[in-house]
């Protein structure tokens, strides 16, 4: 007899905390009764093979998860007061973050998969992900995609090997360095004894034919292709370098004519001298 309430309890009582949670799914479930975590002031964990993979802290400090292990591997929270999580963080913000110096990586692999954070490009490039930064209203402040390519302002971009920075609109910068500036190297050559300076007659005739500089991108051509500011920087030295030394040459052509007028004055100064 015993044995048959015990067994009538047991099979009662599995009935009883079966009817809590369904593995059917979740209806008739109440989530202010029914829910898995803690109701005091502790921490809920999450492990396997004895080993903590997730933590959800009860502190209203952290106000977030750890992913991990409790030293935390990566936290993401929301910040509940000023330099909370770190020390730029204000209420409220949303903060992601590591511990131990490690990396934060995202990892894309060559798929199509869909979902809030990283989509295909476009329609028409199969395979390729990307990570996209917005707040609602600029759908393309800051792209990252899996092809080594960054986009800001825009989501196109040429398959140019040379580029992976794109911007819409200008950019602003304190300083800007250009480390190799132009594939001919700078325009020191123009000063070499081998350089064949172009007479002005050349020059002229070229402007009267072309509209432009020898060596220099015509307006068509800006507008079309743009310019490479190295390059055209050497260009414009080579130029500079050019006027230098055509102005070095009028300057000895001006200097000899002056010696020439000097030594006439001289010879008209005897002659006049004679006649008295």
């Amino acid at each position: 007899m015993k044995r048959t309430l015990l067994l009538v309890c047991t099979i009662m009582t599995s009935s009883i905390f079966a009817q809590s949670w369904n593995t059917t799914g979740n209806a008739g479930t109440n989530p202010s009764n029914n829910f898995i975590g803690t109701t005091d002031d502790q921490d809920l964990t999450f492990k396997t093979n004895n080993k903590e993979r997730l933590r959800v802290f009860s502190s209203p400090y952290h106000n977030g998860i750890v992913i991990g292990d409790q030293n935390g591997k990566l936290e993401a929270a929301a910040a509940i007061c000023a330099r909370c999580l770190s020390p730029w963080t204000s209420p409220g913000d949303f903060v992601m973050r590591n511990f131990g110096g490690k990396n934060l990586e995202f990892n894309m692999p060559n798929n199509n998969a869909v979902d809030p954070n990283t989509d295909t490009s476009t329609p028409d490039s199969p395979y390729i992900t990307r990570i996209k930064f917005t707040d609602g209203a600029h759908k393309s402040n800051l792209i990252i995609f899996n092809t080594g390519k960054v986009t800001v302002g825009t989501d196109q971009y040429d398959n140019d090997p040379n580029f992976i920075f794109y911007v819409k609109k200008g950019i602003k910068a304190e300083q800007v360095k250009v480390e190799n500036p132009a594939t001919n190297g700078w325009a020191d050559y123009v000063f070499k004894k081998d350089y064949k300076l172009r007479s002005l007659e050349e020059v002229e005739k070229h402007i009267s034919e072309k509209g432009h500089l020898p060596n220099i991108p015509s307006a068509l051509e800006v507008e079309k292709d743009g310019i490479n500011l190295g390059e055209m920087d050497a260009k414009l030295l080579e130029k500079i370098e050019e006027l230098t030394l055509y102005s070095i040459e009028q300057n000895k052509q001006l200097q000899s004519q002056s010696n020439k007028i000097e030594k006439l004055e001289q010879l008209v100064q005897k002659l006049l001298s004679t006649q008295k």
